[in-house]
């Protein structure tokens, strides 16, 4: 087990051998943060169609991990200049880690994020990061449509 308080954090590109741990990280924070906002019906057609496993195919090589001692704990997807996914394993949140996969993405050219008009807390995280609301627009969540905002900085 790695101590949260006292580590070493590496932050790379994402790689095909990151593969296991990303879809586990992925299929996890999805569960957590969409899990209660749809249907039981969706949540069954996410696991079934393995939506996770379809988005690391077109996106594996637009993220980038934080990776302490060879586990991928925080991933952060970013595709012409619009930051669309950001996550961290819940021991590993509160940390920095995901300020810093925040960051690295914004000096990489990441101007616009979106994020679920619903997720409160993370609206929260990237308005003390600077960000500010922008826009609003539904997102495609397995074929059902979510509010969800634009936010720039």
């Amino acid at each position: 087990m790695i101590d949260p308080l006292n580590f070493d954090c590496i932050f790379r590109p994402a790689a095909e051998s990151d593969y296991d741990n990303l879809h586990h990280l992925l299929y996890s924070c999805w569960m957590e943060t969409y899990g209660r906002q749809v249907s039981a019906k969706i949540v069954r057609r996410f696991t079934n169609e393995d939506c996770v496993g379809e988005h690391l195919r077109l996106f594996l090589n637009s993220m980038h991990a934080a990776d302490v001692g060879g586990r991928v704990v925080g991933v952060i997807n970013q595709t012409d200049g619009c930051i669309t996914a950001l996550n961290v394993a819940k021991e590993f949140r509160r940390i920095r880690i995901g300020f810093s996969l925040l960051h690295n993405a914004y000096m990489a050219g990441g101007r616009r994020l979106s994020v679920g008009a619903f997720n409160v807390s993370a609206i929260r995280f990237y308005e003390c990061c600077g960000w500010r609301k922008s826009g609003r627009f539904f997102e495609d969540v397995c074929g059902v449509k979510i509010p969800a905002l634009l936010m720039t900085r």
